[in-house]
């Protein structure tokens, strides 16, 4: 029963944690769109999808790698010191290293050059991420403490805005206040983890190092591939095209990443249960995950339905415009919804420690949108990018089945 009340808690505190990534900036989208004008909203959401890329690197898949170690190892405090240092020494290597590619990018390309502060200002929340170790606190299924101080963090984020945020020139401001909020809670979350469970900072061995690179490897690469059929959409929208369309199909995609995001806290509090289960009892696995996948997949499929239905109203709602080409952008994004349950069965592959087939279908993904991207934008902008965005979903939902056939078969 005690089990069953720790599930609920994390899920619950890391649907509050996520939940305050995506609903929180929608809050600011109405008041963003009205002060800076829908250009220089694209421009952050442009600036937000190249940082993204650095992100991915310095986050290397540690979210699932460095939460399955750390459940593993829960009772050795030893090892868990050993790991978290490890895992923290790659972390600040590889944030040292996209600085200097970022600043390579601020220096000699002109589209970077020209608005530098807001790409350097959205890289310290890269800072932020390496002092936030949400994968230990998901390792030992200990989230309260992380999630009232992340949601304390965009709750003065998004008052920082709303106050200081007001003519157009500000447009700097924004990435600045979330940078100095994920710094600061991402220190303060550090200190918890020294102070409240004792965990001291050494300096790993090269061999140790070594095996957090080796170890997230698969996870890395497989999590940069859905990035470059994500991500690199935005990206390659703002170089092919203008700020302008930028923000349109950004603001519709912030409202589609919303509502999925809504399933990413549960797939996350699983992780390390289903993690357990399966080392414990594999019939009772596949028992549970046959009906979660169900489950999953009719709630999804719901939201899907619900948002098309009130697809215009959404944007009125969000962006306080009555913006026709977000809303049909809106109403392309939202037949991806259901197939956001192929997030779940990554987690499945990786429990199995198939993370090669993983990467294999995240490559395969990427492959299948890098040869349509291109086309899909210069025929039909923002349209034709969003259609090419559901077809990537739909082909990665069908390979994901292919490879966890032996949930319904047990």
């Amino acid at each position: 029963m005690s089990k069953n009340k720790t599930l609920l808690s994390n899920t619950i505190s890391l649907f509050i944690l996520k939940g305050s990534d995506y609903i929180l900036p929608l809050i600011l989208l109405p008041y963003l769109v009205r002060v800076l004008g829908i250009e220089y909203f694209g421009l952050l959401a442009f600036a937000t999808a190249t940082i993204s890329f650095l992100r991915g690197v310095v986050a290397y898949g540690f979210d699932l790698s460095g939460t399955q170690q750390i459940a593993t190892h829960i009772n050795n405090h030893d090892k868990l010191i050993r790991i978290f240092s490890a895992i923290l020494i790659v972390k600040f290597l590889l944030a040292t290293l996209m600085f200097f590619i970022l600043v390579f990018l601020l220096l000699f390309i002109d589209k970077f050059h020209i608005y530098w502060e807001v790409y350097l200002f959205t890289y310290l929340i890269i800072l932020g991420d390496v002092f936030f170790p949400a994968w230990y606190f998901q390792g030992i299924e200990k989230m309260k403490i992380i999630t009232y101080l992340r949601l304390s963090y965009k709750l003065i984020f998004v008052a920082s805005v709303l106050l200081f945020v007001n003519q157009q020139h500000d447009y700097v401001l924004v990435p600045l206040f979330d940078s100095i909020g994920a710094i600061v809670a991402g220190a303060i979350s550090l200190y918890i983890v020294f102070k409240k469970y004792n965990i001291k900072l050494i300096l790993p061995s090269y061999s140790e190092v070594m095996f957090q690179f080796k170890n997230g490897w698969h996870i890395f690469l497989s999590q940069i591939s859905v990035l470059m059929y994500t991500s690199i959409n935005t990206f390659l929208l703002g170089v092919l095209t203008t700020n302008e369309a930028v923000g349109f199909y950004s603001l519709a995609h912030k409202i589609y990443l919303a509502i999925r995001g809504l399933s990413g806290p549960v797939i996350q509090a699983l992780f390390p249960f289903l993690s357990k289960l399966y080392n414990k009892n594999k019939s009772d696995y596949y028992q549970k995950t046959k009906k979660i996948s169900i489950i999953f997949f009719s709630i999804l499929l719901l939201f899907s339905l619900i948002t098309y239905m009130n697809s215009s109203y959404i944007v009125r709602l969000v962006s306080g415009n009555q913006l026709v080409e977000s809303i049909a952008v809106l109403e392309i994004l939202v037949f991806a919804i259901p197939f956001a349950i192929g997030s779940f069965y990554s987690t499945l592959l990786v429990i199995k420690s198939e993370d090669k087939i993983l990467l294999k279908i995240t490559f395969i993904s990427m492959l299948v949108n890098l040869v349509l991207v291109f086309p899909s934008i210069y025929l039909f902008g923002i349209y034709g990018l969003a259609w090419q965005f559901v077809i990537v979903q739909i082909i990665q939902y069908i390979l994901q089945i292919k490879y966890n056939i032996d949930i319904w078969r047990n």
